[in-house]
C-alpha cells in the first residue's frame, strides 16, 4: 500500500503495530525451503502514564530494529476500502480519475485524502476487469504514522491495511488454493476476507468482537449471515466456486466454542489457525503471542514491493 521507497530486496521484514494499549512487532525471515521463520513476535503494554510514542521506540531499541526494514498497518477505522469500477483513462492519470471519483464516497474532502489502488480479481464469466480496489486515509492519519516510526527509529518501507495483511496469512495456507474464508476479531471490530490463490476477492469489516461474541453468543447468528451474504457474493459476482472452510484467527480465549456454532450455524467447515499452519518459528512459545501479534505477523509476510 503507501510505499516510502521506491523498491527494496531482502530476505527479511519486521512490522510494527502501535495500538492504544502498546505496540505488537513481528519478524519474519524467508528461507530457501520450506515456510517464512518467524524470528520474534510479541506485545510490548504500556506502562502506567506511558505515551504510545516512548513504547514503540522502547521496542524498536530492544529489538534493533533502527536499521531493518519495517511495516506498519493502519487501525480498522483509520481507512476505507472500497472496490470501484476502473476508469478508462491512461495509468499515468489513474490515480487522479479515481480521487474524482470517490470523492462524494468519503466523509472529508477530497483534497485531505492519500489514496492507493490495486486490482480486484476478474468478475463474471468472461472474467473482466473492470474494477479496483481503493484504499483512502486522511492524509494527516498517515503523516501521523510515518511521524511516529520515523522518530521511534525505524526504517519504514510501507504501510499497509487489516485485510492485505489477513492476505499475506490466507496465501499460506493449504486451503487458499480452492478458497478460504479467513475471520480475525479485535476486541470490538473484526474483518472478514475471502481470498484464493493469493488474492484477495472481498473483505468486509465486522462491528462485532471478540468481547461480543463471548458476551453475547447469539450474536453467531449474525455472523454466520454476514459469512453466507459474502460467500453468496463472491459466488455470484466472480463466478467462483463455493468456499468450503472458514478458518478462525487466533483469539485471546479459546476460539473452539466459537468455531463449533459457526460450523452448525453455516454447514461449513471451521477451523482455528496456529502459527505452525503459515511459518516455522524459532521458539514454539512464540504461539501464545499469536492473538496479540496476528497482524503483525500478517503484515511481515508481505512479499512484494510497492511503488506509489
Amino acid at each position: 500500500m503507501f510505499s516510502f521507497k521506491r523498491a527494496f530486496k531482502r530476505d527479511s521484514l519486521c512490522a510494527l503495530v502501535p495500538q492504544e494499549n502498546g505496540t505488537a512487532f513481528a519478524c519474519v525471515r524467508e528461507q530457501t525451503s520450506g515456510p517464512p521463520l518467524l524470528e520474534s513476535c510479541g506485545f510490548h503494554p504500556l506502562l502506567p502514564d506511558q505515551a504510545i510514542d516512548n513504547n514503540l521506540q522502547q521496542v524498536v531499541k530492544k529489538l534493533g530494529l533502527g536499521k531493518a526494514p519495517c511495516s506498519t498497518i493502519l487501525g480498522i477505522s483509520d481507512y476505507q476500502l472500497m472496490m470501484v469500477e476502473a476508469p478508462e483513462v491512461p495509468p499515468a492519470e489513474l490515480r487522479a480519475a479515481i480521487r474524482w471519483r470517490i470523492r462524494d464516497l468519503i466523509d472529508f474532502h477530497i483534497d485531505d485524502a492519500v489514496l492507493d489502488v490495486f486490482d480486484a480479481p476478474p468478475s463474471g464469466a468472461r472474467g473482466t476487469q473492470d474494477h479496483l480496489y481503493v484504499v483512502v486515509s486522511r492524509a494527516a492519519v498517515v503523516k501521523q504514522r510515518v511521524d511516529m516510526l520515523q522518530d521511534a527509529g525505524a526504517t519504514l518501507e510501507v504501510i499497509d491495511i487489516p485485510e492485505l495483511a489477513m492476505r499475506n496469512i490466507a496465501a499460506r495456507l493449504e486451503q487458499d488454493k480452492a478458497g478460504v474464508a479467513l475471520l480475525y476479531f479485535e476486541a470490538e471490530r473484526g474483518v472478514i476476507t475471502l481470498t484464493r490463490d493469493a488474492t484477495l476477492y472481498l473483505a468486509r469489516s465486522l462491528d462485532i468482537g471478540y468481547r461480543d461474541l463471548i458476551e453475547s453468543p447469539a450474536l453467531v447468528e449474525r455472523l454466520a449471515l454476514e459469512l453466507q451474504r459474502s460467500m453468496d457474493y463472491y459466488d455470484r459476482h466472480f463466478q467462483q466456486a463455493p468456499i468450503s472452510t472458514i478458518v478462525l484467527c487466533p483469539l485471546p480465549q479459546p476460539a473452539r466454542p466459537l468455531a463449533e456454532q459457526l460450523e452448525q450455524q453455516t454447514g461449513i467447515s471451521v477451523q482455528s489457525l496456529t502459527l505452525q499452519d503459515i511459518v516455522a518459528a524459532s521458539d514454539p512459545a512464540l504461539e501464545e503471542h499469536a492473538a496479540e501479534c496476528f497482524l503483525a505477523i500478517g503484515a511481515a509476510l508481505r512479499s512484494e514491493p510497492t511503488e506509489l
